[in-house]
């Protein structure tokens, strides 16, 4: 066997891997969005995962195996239909929200909503003296 053929078969990884068989949810948009997948092989950096193959999945997302008390952010590396391969992130999951944090998200897009109808008032008046003045 030539060299290059050996370096096809070798595969070298960053961390040794472990096959499972355990449930796990995967997150984004802070929280908004999960769905449940299955771990098939898991190692200290990163995982191989199947989940429906018409969900959707973002670059990077939250991964909690409650099995293996794990939860961390993710990076999707590849994905071949039902299947992918994910690495795990240094970063830490987004905190929780808490209700104060609900509370001024609230009150920002309540400001937001005033300064919209503000402005929709504003165009209707111009759009009324326009086809007023034709």
């Amino acid at each position: 066997m030539n060299p290059l053929q050996n370096a096809q078969v070798s595969e070298p990884r960053a961390a040794p891997r472990e096959r499972l068989f355990v449930a796990a949810r995967l997150s984004y948009a802070h929280g908004a969005i999960s769905m449940a997948c299955t771990v098939t092989q898991f190692s200290a950096s990163g995982a191989r995962i199947n989940l429906a193959e018409a969900a959707a999945l973002p670059e990077t997302f939250d991964i909690s195996i409650p099995q293996r008390d794990f939860t961390c952010r993710a990076r999707l590396i590849w994905r071949d239909g039902g299947k992918a391969g994910i690495e795990f992130l240094a970063e830490a999951p987004p905190a929780e929200a808490t209700t104060a944090d609900y509370q001024e998200k609230i009150r920002l897009l309540e400001a937001l909503n005033a300064r919209f109808k503000a402005q929709i008032a504003e165009m209707t008046t111009q759009l009324h003296r326009l086809t007023d003045e034709a």
